[in-house]
């Protein structure tokens, strides 16, 4: 069981936005073997160092430690299934990856952002974790955009840049809109006649502008700086592209003008259309699994573009 205080220092920890890699290397019969992990940094440039972190409770800890050499693979902003593959229990992780090998025969994957193939310096007993410090023997970068973790969720940088454009452009017609939960309630605004609808307004803004939506939040009683793209669509109607965000908050049960319900409690019937409704469903059945995706496409039309899952390497 984690405590408080366990917890407030790794939200602290996760306000730094990190890169996300793939360390590998192969077991005593040459059996490739990864994890992920954020904790990657440079060490020395001159000779060429870099250090990774592992969990003393890894499954890969012996592998690890024992071993003369691993890889370093940092992802790219396509790979978010592989991280994800990576950071679970599952049994075979290289079934569905594609790799090759360089200088120390550590598995290199095809497509990373850049790698760095390394013998093994050091390993240094550093408190719950052991630090591995590589000397770097190969490596290769290119210019994809790469993975980004903050606050234990992964960012699409690219997607988020393409929606910051879209509402600054005054030519687009453009409603964000948010899904709130707050302890396993979703937040829903009373509308005129009867229904009930997510927060909205035309741009995210800020909050002190209370005709954005995050000013419109603020002055309901609800502050979520910490949001995440969830669905990115337009409107069959009308043409207008439709952006929401998912946010959890703590403490704002109590908000003005709507009402937090329960997830096994929620009106559905009253909400005001069969794509809210899809869209909060969802929301729901992810929360459980504590993976998201970003649906992109149209409102009857798309598909889930990036996995996400909110875990600890």
């Amino acid at each position: 069981m984690i405590n408080e205080e366990t917890r407030k220092f790794r939200h602290a920890l996760g306000a730094f936005p990190t890169g996300v890699t793939i360390v590998t290397t192969t077991d005593t019969v040459g059996n490739p073997i990864g994890f992920t992990a954020n904790s990657f940094s440079s060490v020395s440039v001159e000779p060429k160092i870099i250090l990774i972190c592992i969990d003393k409770a890894s499954i890969n800890l012996e592998a690890f430690t024992e071993s003369s050499h691993f890889a370093v693979n940092i992802l790219s902003e396509k790979q978010q299934e592989i991280s994800t593959t990576f950071a679970s229990p599952v049994e075979d992780r290289f079934s569905n990856v594609n790799w090759k090998t360089k200088a120390t025969g550590s598995p290199i994957i095809n497509g990373a952002v850049a790698w760095f193939d390394c013998a093994k310096d050091k390993c240094v007993d550093a408190g719950d974790h052991y630090i591995l410090l590589g000397k770097v023997l190969e490596f290769d970068s290119t210019i994809i955009t790469p993975l980004v973790f903050l606050r234990g969720n992964y960012v699409n940088l690219a997607l988020e840049q393409k929606m910051l454009r879209a509402m600054e452009d005054d030519s687009t017609k453009v409603m964000v809109g948010a899904l709130i939960e707050c302890r396993n309630q979703i937040f829903l605004l009373d509308q005129e006649g009867g229904y009930l609808d997510f927060p909205a307004a035309s741009s995210l803004g800020s909050i002190d502008d209370e005709d954005t939506l995050l000013g419109k939040l603020h002055v309901i009683g609800i502050d979520a700086p910490e949001h995440y793209l969830f669905s990115v669509f337009e409107s069959s109607d009308d043409k207008t592209s439709l952006i929401y965000y998912r946010a959890q908050i703590d403490g704002a049960t109590k908000a003005k003008d709507g009402q937090f319900f329960d997830f096994d409690d929620v009106p559905f019937e009253k909400i005001r259309d069969e794509w809210s409704r899809t869209m909060l469903r969802r929301y729901i059945a992810e929360r459980a699994l504590n993976a998201f995706g970003i649906y992109v496409g149209k409102e009857t039309d798309g598909k889930v573009e990036a996995i996400t899952k909110t875990n600890d390497y």
